[in-house]
Order: structure tokens, then sequence, then C-alpha cells
């Protein structure tokens, strides 16, 4: 196979799983999870308006810990430097309860890398490499048609380069199916 002849639309999934900007962070994180997918486009009335990632929700949760722990950290200490003998206070949580609210607009990254049916899967993975993303969305117009995984262009190569492996191994006999002896 030569891969300058392998377009966008040959590699993309065109079965589409999305995310909408007003679902719970919780709700797409189940989402991705149930579907065994690391990321979504997030659409809105058939149109892209982002792209959300196990990364981005990994990143809105660690953000909100870590403002707890500074807040109840700065707590801590004024407690202590103000002469008295406090009783244990707990830490600081109103961030983590504000995560519960929190929205996919709120976490979702709106600049999504995108490309063409027609687009070459070189540049596709050109891109990837280029900007560190895993996934680029296939778009006609406004409107995702497909989207193209790392895991894509992995399965591409691999298939390739198995291809390459059994044609030139078939010096090797088979003792059952799917098994080579050298």
């Amino acid at each position: 196979m030569d891969f300058n002849e392998v377009l966008a639309r040959d590699v993309m999934q065109r079965e589409l799983i999305t995310a909408d900007p007003d679902q719970s962070l919780a709700e797409v994180r189940h989402l991705l999870f149930q579907s065994h997918i690391s990321g979504a486009p997030v659409v809105c009335q058939g149109r892209l308006v982002g792209i959300v990632s196990r990364s981005d929700l990994v990143r809105v949760e660690e953000l909100v810990e870590s403002l707890d722990g500074e807040i109840s950290q700065e707590q801590r200490l004024v407690q202590q430097t103000d002469g008295f003998r406090h009783s244990g206070v707990e830490g600081f949580q109103g961030f983590q309860k504000r995560l519960s609210q929190l929205r996919v607009k709120d976490a979702m990254r709106a600049q999504v890398l995108t490309c063409a049916p027609e687009t070459p899967i070189r540049e596709v993975a050109a891109e990837m490499v280029r900007h560190h993303v895993h996934r680029i969305v296939v778009v006609e117009g406004p409107t995702p048609v497909g989207i193209v995984s790392a895991l894509d262009i992995a399965a591409l190569v691999a298939g390739e380069a198995l291809h390459k492996t059994m044609t030139e191994t078939t010096v090797r006999q088979c003792n059952r199916v799917g098994t080579f002896v050298p």
C-alpha cells in the first residue's frame, strides 16, 4: 500500500460519538469510558464547536483539587499565626463542589484541528505530530463527518507491516491457523 494515496476518508471512523456542550463532565467521562475512546468532538446543532478528551477532564479535576488545596493551606497558615489554638480545620472544598456543576463547554477546547475527507493521511499524521494531538476531526463545511485518531493511523501502518511480514515469511510453515513456526 502506498501511504501517499491514502486519504482521511479511507481511514476515518464514520460513526461519530459526540458530546454536547451542555453535558455534565461526569456524563461525558462515562460516555468516553463506555465507548472505549479518549476524546470526542463537541457538536451543537450539527456544527463542530469543540473537542473534549480525557486529558481535558483530568486537567480540570487537577486544577480544582490544586485550588482547593491552596486555599486549605492558606486557611491553616492564617489560623496558626493568629496566636490561638484551633481545632482541626477541614480542607476547603469550594471548587470541588463546583466541579459537579461544570459542563463540557467549561472543559472543551474550542480550537479543533480539522481536515477535509480528501486530505492525504500523511498530512493528517504530520499535523497530529506538529500539534501534539491524538485525533483530527474530518469535516465537510462546519459539519463533522468522521474522525481520524492516532490509533487509526497506527492500525493502518500495522496492517501494512503485518502484510509485509506475512509475504516475506512465506518460507515459514504454519502448524495451526495463526501460529507460525520458524
